[in-house]
């Protein structure tokens, strides 16, 4: 426990506050969270950017779509074919994930690729592109399918910048993990120690 909350302290959302914080780190009110999911996609779109240089973030599905399907797109990425990469954190504290995730680590992730294939990749797939969702607990574990693209990001980075590829995968994956785990402590230290601050 940090500087906990006492008792019957609510969350601005209108949650009663847990004193190790498992629900601020998956509350949508506050800018924080937003900024999180925001940098980590900054740091994916540096790498993709490498690759592709006409790569661009928030690209609509097609001039008769206004949705944005994907956080990142690259207009070539594998098997010739445009790609859209959605960016999700998914806290795996959350009372309806906890139990599960305690017995099935990646329980949170896993639930939040299905809802983003669901919504998105069936339009996308049939436009001729591709979606990838980068889905990550709020602890840092990503799932299976998120690992096998962000290796292939790192691999292309690789070749643009004279890397071997082990030291592509461990300097996005370690990018990654410090800036994950830097907006979780600013998210704490934001609701339970700070009040409702703005960090740079």
């Amino acid at each position: 426990v940090l500087c906990g909350p006492p008792n019957h302290v609510r969350c601005p959302c209108g949650q009663i506050l847990d004193a190790f914080g498992d629900h601020i780190l998956g509350c949508r009110k506050g800018h924080l969270r937003t900024k999180r999911h925001d940098s980590l996609r900054d740091i994916i779109y540096h790498y993709v950017l490498t690759d592709n240089k006409d790569a661009s973030i928030e690209q609509r599905n097609s001039a008769n779509d206004l949705r944005r399907p994907g956080d990142i797109f690259h207009p070539d990425f594998l098997e010739g074919k445009p790609a859209y990469f959605d960016i999700l954190v998914r806290n795996s504290l959350l009372p309806h994930f906890i139990v599960k995730s305690a017995t099935h680590p990646g329980a949170a992730a896993a639930a939040g690729e299905l809802e983003k294939d669901d919504k998105y990749d069936r339009d996308i797939s049939s436009a001729g592109s591709s979606f990838y969702p980068l889905i990550v607990e709020t602890l840092g574990l990503w799932t299976a399918t998120s690992l096998k693209i962000l290796k292939t990001i790192a691999l292309r980075n690789a070749i643009h910048n004279n890397l071997t590829t082990s030291q592509a995968v461990l300097n996005l994956h370690g990018q990654l993990s410090v800036c994950l785990w830097r907006y979780n402590a600013k998210m704490l230290l934001n609701r339970l120690c700070l009040g409702d601050l703005s960090f740079s």
